[in-house]
């Protein structure tokens, strides 16, 4: 965890970051190893830049400069002393809250926060309840598949995704390749049994994901991909896949095959029917 902001310098750098899109991957802070999801609407938020958590209360935090991008809010950060004061604001509601503090106030009316609002590892967190609360959004919780949905239209929404029923989940690093015939042994778009790639088709080393297996991969970005996820099929392996590693098949050329680089995801081996 960072410490506070200790010079005038050093303000100025980080409300640089806050303010900023950050494309380097972030740990959220280590308080609960749960994860949990966050929807707006019928929409998942992606949280690209740090990564919402749970406290040891069990509230839920969010990074405020991405959920209030995706509320359409303008987030107005100011270094105060040793914290941040932040203003969230858009036509109808002024929000201010101070790091380090339950006190906050809307459109000039004091309020308390259930929780405190955080700075950590050069973020501003605030519980998503109390951002709810004071900007009368209603907020459900779907307990099966762990994701909080926020009501800004007024209706109530469907989870916009569902926990996969899982027997393992495996953290993996993940390739790309296309169905060049160089890269398939020879047999150009043809997985290891035959059939003709297509997205969802992975190579694996069967000592780690059987080949035949289902599984649901998450935390790749790739345009040429389904966004935030998808299901695939382990029906090919190679020379280069071994242990924790796979190739994911993209259909597209070898250089976006190489653009995609080596990306850190997590697998979940599904349950057979």
């Amino acid at each position: 965890m960072n410490h506070f902001v200790k010079s005038i310098a050093l303000s100025t750098s980080l409300m640089a970051a806050f303010l900023a899109p950050v494309y380097t991957a972030h740990a959220a802070p280590p308080l609960s190893k749960e994860e949990v999801r966050v929807q707006i609407n019928d929409k998942l938020v992606d949280f690209s830049d740090a990564q919402p958590y749970l406290d040891s209360a069990h509230q839920l935090h969010v990074p405020v400069r991405s959920i209030s991008e995706k509320l359409g809010l303008e987030a107005q950060p100011e270094a105060v002393g040793q914290g941040w004061k932040v203003t969230l604001k858009d036509q109808d509601t002024s929000f201010s809250f101070m790091t380090g503090s339950k006190n906050a106030s809307v459109n000039g009316k004091q309020v308390e926060l259930g929780a405190a609002p955080q700075f950590m590892n050069g973020k501003v967190y605030i519980p998503l309840r109390s951002l709810a609360n004071s900007l009368q959004i209603r907020l459900q919780w779907d307990a099966n598949n762990r994701i909080a949905i926020l009501n800004e239209d007024n209706q109530y929404h469907a989870p916009a995704w569902y926990a996969p029923q899982h027997d393992e989940v495996i953290e993996a690093k993940a390739t790309a390749y296309t169905g060049s015939a160089d890269e398939n042994g020879g047999y150009a778009s043809l997985d290891y049994f035959g059939n003709p790639l297509q997205v969802g088709t992975i190579s694996v080393d069967p000592k780690v994901i059987p080949l035949g297996s289902k599984v649901y991969i998450e935390g790749y970005q790739f345009d040429g991909l389904p966004a935030g996820g998808m299901y695939a099929t382990a029906t090919d392996i190679g020379n280069a896949i071994k242990g924790n590693k796979i190739d994911i098949y993209i259909p597209g050329s070898k250089n976006q095959a190489m653009q995609f680089g080596v990306q850190q995801v997590k697998i979940y081996k599904l349950k057979s029917d």
